[in-house]
């Protein structure tokens, strides 16, 4: 008798502590807050516990339903925790796949590098011992507001040796200096000791087009300047039609490109310029494209898919992947690592390319990614970034154009 109770009383602690240890790992790895399509089909990530919403609610169209509370149980029975449920209805995009050119110009001017001044009486650095710093961006001189590399040159040039008031940006916060330029002395002009850049250009990859808005994403990361690696502040900007007329293969150790020219006429205009992305609204919808439906990130797994590129031409194609990797955390540009298991596209581009950024990533029918960069020393590997998350910018933009209309 007494070994049975034994025995019972050694399965019950074992019982015991199983549930413990599953409502311990629960508590720590089940997110606080669930996306879902509906209440009834929220997913907690992990096949031993159960999402049960309280109560319901009506759902409106558009992105975001209002967030309600839900109670997470082990295997329905024991209650683990409590959190949220975000409904949202399945959103629809138009695919992209397309090249296109991009010119910025920058709000306000962009401190690319600080310098000397050779002088009758020597070397100065009139910039640096003002305080100004690459990554700073000039904002106004005197009052006046400058927007170009130009305008600076000529309130320096006519200052008379006078001191300058120079506001700028740093960090997102604004400061103000004294800034005295000195006379060149190889041809007497005012100088500063001042690089700067107020305008950049380059080739991407659309990723898709809300055709309901004319609202388009690209890229999937921020156009940065190339020598100070700072997001380039967007004053306007517009895109343009471009054509890949070839490809430097990537390399280990060295990043390959895709080479392309602008097309005559102006497609659109941009408006954002940040961490997720290029966005903006073309002047006119593709004629024909796929429709598809967008993932929610806690849809997409690891496993096989398809990058749609264009390599050569204007045309996109398909080319088979893998998404290895999966990190459903805030990490903008970096939510996914990506393989090229595609022949052909290793053979024309060794990978993963320069200009490829922003190519649509689709799985399982639907649009979960887009490319945003390169493993430098292994072009076949690279990151993305989650589709709904450059689907949740482009509606936030149509929306405050819509307010601002």
């Amino acid at each position: 008798m007494r070994k049975a109770i034994k025995a019972v009383s050694a399965f019950m602690a074992l019982i015991c502590t199983f549930v413990f240890a599953f409502i311990c790992y629960g508590t720590a790895y089940v997110p606080d807050s669930i996306i879902a399509q509906d209440t009834y089909s929220a997913d907690t990530g992990n096949p031993f516990f159960n999402c049960v919403c309280e109560g319901g609610t009506a759902v409106s169209a558009g992105s975001l339903s209002k967030v309600y509370p839900a109670q997470i149980k082990l295997f329905n029975v024991v209650p683990v925790k409590n959190s949220t449920v975000r409904v949202v209805n399945r959103r629809y995009v138009t695919l992209g796949g397309t090249p296109f050119g991009l010119r910025i110009f920058t709000s306000g001017v962009l401190v690319t590098a600080v310098g000397s001044v050779p002088t009758k009486s020597g070397t100065a650095h009139p910039a640096k011992k003002a305080g100004i710093k690459q990554g700073d961006i000039i904002i106004r001189i005197n009052g006046a507001t400058v927007t170009s590399n130009q305008e600076i040159t000529q309130l320096v040039e006519n200052c008379g040796g006078k001191e300058l008031t120079v506001e700028l940006t740093r960090d997102g916060k604004h400061k103000t200096v004294s800034l005295l330029p000195v006379r060149q002395s190889a041809d007497g002009r005012y100088k500063i000791g001042l690089w700067v850049r107020d305008s950049t250009a380059g080739v991407g990859t659309i990723t898709f087009v809300d055709s309901d808005t004319g609202v388009f994403a690209g890229l999937g990361h921020a156009i940065c300047d190339a020598d100070t690696g700072d997001i380039m502040p967007l004053r306007t900007g517009d895109i343009l039609g471009a054509t890949i007329r070839g490809c430097v293969k990537g390399t280990s150790g060295t990043p390959g490109e895709l080479c392309g020219v602008f097309s005559t006429g102006v497609l659109g205009e941009l408006y954002i310029n940040g961490s997720k992305g290029v966005y903006g609204v073309l002047n006119k919808l593709p004629e024909k494209s796929d429709r598809i439906p967008v993932a929610l990130s806690d849809e997409v797994v690891t496993g096989k898919a398809q990058v749609i590129s264009t390599v050569n031409g204007t045309k996109p194609k398909y080319y088979d992947i893998e998404i290895t990797k999966i990190h459903r955390v805030n990490d903008e540009e970096k939510n996914m690592v990506i393989k090229v298991t595609d022949e052909e596209l290793l053979e024309k581009t060794g990978g993963i390319v320069q200009g490829m950024s922003g190519s649509p990533i689709v799985q399982n029918g639907m649009l979960v990614g887009a490319v945003t960069h390169v493993f430098v020393n292994d072009p076949q590997q690279g990151y993305a970034i989650f589709a709904d998350t450059m689907l949740d910018t482009a509606t936030g933009l149509y929306e405050s154009l819509e307010d601002a209309a």
